[in-house]
């Protein structure tokens, strides 16, 4: 009884450090990791929180763009970091459920060496649309689609996107071919579908704006659970003929696992509080994205479930681990 009275004690204490630990914190600045490059949507929508979040602590964060190997390398260093919440990472799906899946050996284990945050982007998706085609709706695609079974070419940001398997998974329950061209990159993809060189893609919506308003692109619907703040006349893929069908990407903030709760929960508190600032969200929906906030273990459970769905998917691609 008394050894139970005295590890109750200890425990008590331990909590009652973290917690003191947590109130203090953060002490001085925060690195923050950006595992993308400078200028990247991503970049920029993380700069703009983080500054926010900067002017409430008092202390800066520095972010220190990690571009390398797709972002994976940006990762792999954060998992590496001393667990003491001054070294923190952006991340990305095509990061934390996409890769592991694609490559057979990387730095770090997605759902053990790193611990989730808060989302920050719930980034929406489209189906969008050469302008060319004589379709505006999502009913109107799968019918024009079937009817040139092989003849429509699907664009993608690169083998293992997030565009590309989208873009498999609309293309599997809607019941049509997926042509897929892979593209180097994003903004290629977008203007092989603007200049007609592919007919069809389904990646992040924001990306598309932009060919949207010169009339070269047309987006037909969008892939959320629910319509879009940043393009709310357009319906979404599951109401519009395919039900059961969601697809987002998504931009979080994790830590090295082993970050003591009470300050992983102090950054995800202030990272709720600067999301719900008018301010933050007139920017995001100014870029073509919205601001989104999840609860660490709700950011837990999106991880898990994405990174399940992404295992299917990438097998439906025939992708093999290299």
């Amino acid at each position: 009884m008394k050894r139970s009275i005295t590890g109750g004690f200890a425990s008590c204490l331990l909590v009652a450090a973290l917690n003191a630990h947590a109130q203090q914190y953060p002490a001085r600045p925060i690195r923050m990791i950006m595992a993308n490059n400078p200028g990247s949507a991503s970049d920029i929508y993380g700069r703009i929180l983080f500054a926010r979040m900067s002017e409430r602590t008092g202390q800066q964060i520095v972010v220190d763009n990690r571009p390398g190997a797709g972002g994976m390398l940006g990762v792999e260093m954060a998992a590496r970091a001393a667990p003491d919440g001054y070294t923190l990472v952006t991340v990305t799906a095509a990061v934390i459920t996409i890769a592991p899946h694609v490559y057979r050996k990387i730095g770090y284990d997605p759902l053990k060496d790193i611990v989730p945050v808060s989302v920050f982007i719930k980034s929406e998706t489209a189906l969008c649309v050469s302008a060319a085609l004589p379709v505006k709706t999502v009913r109107e695609f799968i019918e024009f689609a079937k009817s040139k079974p092989g003849q429509l070419n699907m664009a993608s940001a690169g083998i293992g996107a997030t565009s590309h398997l989208g873009g498999l998974m609309f293309a599997s329950m809607a019941g049509i071919d997926a042509n897929h061209v892979p593209y180097k990159g994003g903004g290629a993809s977008v203007m092989a579908l603007a200049q007609g060189e592919a007919q069809w893609a389904l990646g992040p919506l924001g990306a598309y704006i932009a060919q949207v308003k010169t009339g070269r692109i047309r987006c037909v619907a969008t892939g959320g659970e629910k319509r879009s703040a940043v393009a709310p006349e357009l319906p979404t893929i599951a109401e519009s003929g395919v039900p059961g069908f969601h697809y987002f990407g998504w931009n979080g903030v994790m830590a090295p696992a082993g970050v003591a709760r009470p300050v992983i929960d102090e950054l995800n508190r202030l990272m709720k509080e600067v999301l719900a600032t008018p301010d933050i969200r007139q920017s995001y929906l100014a870029q073509g994205e919205e601001p989104a906030y999840t609860t660490v273990d709700e950011f837990a459970r999106l991880i898990r479930e994405d990174y399940a769905q992404m295992g299917k998917m990438v097998k439906l691609a025939g992708l093999k681990p290299e």
